[in-house]
Parts: structure tokens; sequence; C-alpha cells
């Protein structure tokens, strides 16, 4: 995002990132001369008995940082974040450019009509799915992983626009992604956006669409090209 508002991406343009962990790490290797492996890891997420902060290593075990710390079994366990994070089991592993690992409720039920039907439990943008719960703006809601209905349709409402913090299309970049179309794609701005960026519309769209993973293809359809 701040790239974008800075000094925007270019076709050919290379861009180096570097997050305050490896900021730390490149200073104790050619301060100390050692590589520090070290990770501040934050357990968190409405299955958590007691969240906090654990001090671990790269690539820690899971089994071990969730061991009776759980208040089921049935969950959702994911590296990262819920929007951009990545699913995995209790054998996996803590990604290495995360920093905290969320455990949510595993939503694989069946609910009739939940894709429609007033409810005063459940999150929604437009204040239409969960039509009753913006009445209570300080309600803490116990998200899980149910999308509450299957794709379908790509369904234009304009909300992506008003989540995406970037002077961009995303609506029609997507489009042009789907339809393949590489120069519409250079022209709508997909070298200036990453997964992470349009997180948030993949949570607001009411299409279901994986749309960080639309983007990822489009990213190796320019990469292949």
């Amino acid at each position: 995002v701040q790239i974008h508002h800075i000094d925007p991406i270019n076709k050919g343009d290379v861009v180096w990132t570097l997050n305050p962990f490896g900021v730390i790490q490149i200073g104790k290797l050619f301060l100390n001369g050692v590589h520090d492996a070290s990770r501040l890891i934050a357990l968190v997420g409405s299955e958590v008995k007691d969240p906090q902060y654990y001090k671990t290593y790269t690539g820690a075990s899971i089994k071990n940082l969730i061991k009776d710390k759980l208040t089921n079994d049935h969950v959702r366990i994911v590296s990262g974040n819920v929007l951009t994070g990545t699913r995995v089991g209790q054998d996996g592993y803590v990604g290495f450019f995360d920093n905290y690992v969320t455990v949510i409720p595993e939503g694989d039920y069946y609910e009739f009509l939940g894709w429609i039907a007033p409810s005063a439990s459940k999150v929604s943008f437009h204040r239409a799915f969960g039509l009753f719960s913006f009445l209570n703006g300080n309600k803490e809601f116990k998200v899980d992983s149910n999308t509450h209905g299957e794709p379908r349709a790509f369904v234009q409402t304009g909300v992506f626009e008003r989540v995406t913090p970037m002077d961009i299309l995303p609506t029609y970049l997507l489009k042009s992604i789907l339809a393949e179309d590489v120069d519409e794609m250079e022209e709508l701005g997909i070298y200036e956006v990453i997964e992470e960026d349009l997180a948030l519309c993949e949570f607001v769209d009411v299409s279901k669409h994986n749309v960080q993973q639309i983007l990822r293809d489009g990213i190796e359809l320019l990469q292949n090209s």
C-alpha cells in the first residue's frame, strides 16, 4: 500500500520489502555473526483458552504450540490471520512470514437459507446478512470458517472499491484476470497489488470467490507469459 502511494510499480520494476523481524535478524547477523531464528508468535482466536505470546522459533510445530490450549478439537487452525493466513493442521508448522497462529471454529455445517436469514450473530458489511447485528456496535462476534453460501456468478456491487486502500478498480482487474486479458490486467494495475491487498475484497464478496487466488493466478500468468 505504501509503495502504491509513494512510487507505484510499473512493468519491469523490482521492489524489495522487509518486515521488522527481518531487520532485526539482519542486524544480529552483522553485529553478532549469528542467524537468530527465534520468533515471537501470538496464539489467538476464539477457540484459544488463553490468547498470548509465545517465544519460539521459525517453522515451529503447531502441535507443540497449541497443546492443551484449545477449547475443543473441532477447529480451523490458520498460520497467520484469518484474511491472508494459510490453513494448517495440527501436524503443520508456523509459516516463515507469520507472526501468529489463529484458531477459529470449523464451519463445516449447513444452515438453511443461511445466506439470507436475518441474524444478530453474523457479521455483515452491508448490514443485511447480519440484519440486527449493527444495533449493538460493541458486540463481539465469534466468526467461524463457514462462507454461508457457494461460489456464484460474479456480482458487481461496488464494495470492492470501498475496502481497497489503493486507487485501482479491483472488480475490473479480477474480471480481466478471469478473462486472461494480459493487456487489460496491466492497465488496471496488477503490478501494484499482491494477495493481502485484496483480502478484504474476499471477505465482503457476496459471490464467494477466492479473490486472493484469482489474483495469484493473474500474477503467475504474467510471469509465465
